[in-house]
């Protein structure tokens, strides 16, 4: 993939990301907000039910007071207005039209009521009252006032002061075309207790009921169910008590113990809705994050992939034009003699086994991708294994003008292991020392005996592994930076693959650098890698005093006993 592609790749990512993240953060407010609003939500929900339930009860009573106070007041104002129309009456008599039991008493009078009274009744009025009965509808007059009267509609005026008293008004037109005034007090008492006293004792059993006078206050006998109502509470329904008790007003609130419950209930409800809120914000907020490091994971993970198709196209490309170069020169006859021509046949062949081992590095890599990855395990002779992948690597060795020192233990017990696959991790290991120590100019391969088994070792004195990048040089497609720096080729897969077969083998592969000594940390690498092996009675070691300890690494050319191999540069 191209530079350009990557980067037209990256920049649609990051394009997604600034609509995406933003999207899931204004998604994490606006649930934290409805479901702030749904704990409220429950409140006004049950608030409203309240109110409608308690409204309802309230308008059943004052429609069941205004019928029957009507059902009272207008037969006698009927009765009234056909006195007047058939000459009953007359002035300064008293009325002897029987009148309701809620009426205490009731008077005619011209249009103008500072005129002369036309009656007041009922009979039962002696003189002293029917004249203090007419005092205070003298008294009263601005409280009535009579201009505003219609005629042919009742009128209730309430009253407060001496005391509460409630008065009905009608205007009427008689025969004669002469207006009246038709009023009539009523006993609040009588009243109270033919409708209302029952009824709220009714609304009590459910609620906590008060009857409050605007003008004097709340009424005490008329409150019961508890404490007093007050708009205040949260749970509180308020209303006119009738359209003719104006000056009363009904007061309704849920029960002390019913309130407590069910705040309590919605002080639950609105702890669990904000523990929900929270649990679903820190979801939202760890499955970003989890989304965000999967995006910068996948994006890194392509980067590298990208690298290496780079690098194996860059790796492929060099033996194939070597091998193109040297056959045309072959087949085309430019070369001197026989002897060059065998040369040039064996540049071929060792540039062919140096791309046979990338491909086979790719197809193992892409095997292990797949997990179909599989092992042809048996008994084996592990020195005569490094000796043959040794040989492999020798032109390479001559070419890059690098030493080999080999220390090798020849009495090994035989190791289980699958050869083509070990062969392939001293290949990746020897391949990795050369390229990346190629200015150390020597390179030890040891193999010697372990605890539990034995023990591949081997050395470079090169720039050596900074400890930040020693665990993730084994990972897939990582590169060290000094790599990356100096432009060495690879595909980043080799070490990956080690570590694999290592512990496909039951092993596992390690690297030290500096590399430890018995005066310190020396330069360059050290990459071991343990297997498993049988333990015997006893062994001896031909190739030295040593005995059947491994040494890792020679640190001088004087050190080095028989079995050492050393390859000079070539002149």
């Amino acid at each position: 993939m191209s530079l350009a592609s990557r980067s037209g790749q990256g920049g649609r990512i990051s394009l997604i990301l600034a609509f995406v993240f933003p999207a899931m953060i204004a998604a994490a407010v606006a649930l934290a907000y409805y479901g702030y609003q749904g704990a409220q939500d429950v409140v006004s929900s049950s608030r409203r039910q309240f109110v409608s339930t308690a409204g309802a009860r309230a308008r059943d009573l004052i429609d069941r007071v205004d019928i029957a106070m009507n059902d009272q007041v207008n037969p006698l104002f009927r009765q009234l207005g056909v006195a007047l129309d058939e000459q009953l009456v007359a002035p300064g008599e008293k009325c002897s039209i029987p009148a309701p039991a809620i009426v205490e008493g009731f008077a005619i009078s011209r249009e103008d009521p500072r005129e002369e009274f036309e009656c007041i009744g009922p009979a039962r009025l002696d003189a002293s009252r029917r004249k203090r009965f007419k005092d205070e509808i003298e008294g009263h007059g601005k409280e009535f006032e009579w201009r505003e009267v219609p005629v042919g509609f009742l009128k209730y005026v309430h009253i407060s002061v001496p005391r509460p008293a409630l008065y009905a008004v009608t205007k009427y037109r008689a025969a004669d075309e002469q207006s009246y005034f038709l009023v009539a007090k009523l006993h609040l008492s009588m009243i109270r207790a033919l409708w209302l006293d029952d009824a709220i004792r009714k609304l009590c059993q459910d609620y906590r009921v008060a009857v409050v006078d605007e003008r004097t206050g709340t009424i005490p006998d008329l409150v019961c169910g508890g404490s007093e109502p007050t708009p205040r509470e949260r749970f509180f329904y308020e209303d006119q008590l009738s359209r003719q008790l104006w000056g009363w007003r009904l007061r309704i609130a849920q029960p002390e113990e019913s309130v407590r419950a069910l705040e309590e209930k919605l002080r639950r409800q609105s702890v669990v809705q904000l523990l929900l809120v929270i649990l679903s914000t820190v979801i939202i907020a760890v499955g970003m994050g989890i989304v965000l490091l999967s995006v910068m994971a996948e994006r890194r993970a392509s980067r590298l992939k990208s690298d290496f198709i780079a690098n194996v196209s860059h790796e492929l490309k060099t033996p194939l034009s070597l091998i193109r170069m040297f056959g045309e020169m072959v087949a085309t006859g430019r070369h001197k003699g026989e002897e060059t021509a065998r040369e040039y046949g064996g540049i071929i062949t060792r540039e062919s086994e140096r791309l046979a081992h990338l491909i086979d590095n790719v197809l193992d890599f892409a095997r292990l991708e797949r997990g179909k990855a599989s092992y042809d395990f048996a008994e084996g002779d592990l020195p005569s294994l490094l000796d043959r992948a040794l040989d492999v690597c020798r032109y390479r060795l001559e070419k890059e003008k690098m030493k080999l020192r080999t220390r090798i233990d020849r009495q090994l017990p035989p190791v289980r292991m699958d050869e083509n696959a070990l062969t392939l991790v001293i290949l990746n290991l020897v391949d990795n020392a050369l390229k990346y120590a190629v200015d150390g100019g020597v390179v030890e391969v040891s193999l010697g005996r372990a605890p539990g088994g034995v023990v591949l070792a081997v050395r470079d004195y090169g720039a050596g592994v900074p400890a930040q990048e020693q665990v993730r040089i084994f990972e897939r497609f990582y590169r060290a930076q000094s790599a990356r720096d100096r432009n060495v080729r690879g595909s980043g897969i080799g070490l990956a693959l080690v570590r694999h077969i290592a512990e496909a083998h039951g092993g596992r592969v390690t690297v030290d650098s500096p590399v430890p000594t018995a005066w310190g940390g020396g330069p360059g690498s050290l990459f071991r890698v343990f297997l498993p092996a049988p333990v015997i009675a006893s062994a001896t070691d031909d190739s030295g005093p040593e005995g059947d300890r491994m040494i890792p690494a020679v640190t001088a050319e004087s050190d080095i006993p028989a079995e050492t191999q050393s390859i000079p540069p070539k002149s």
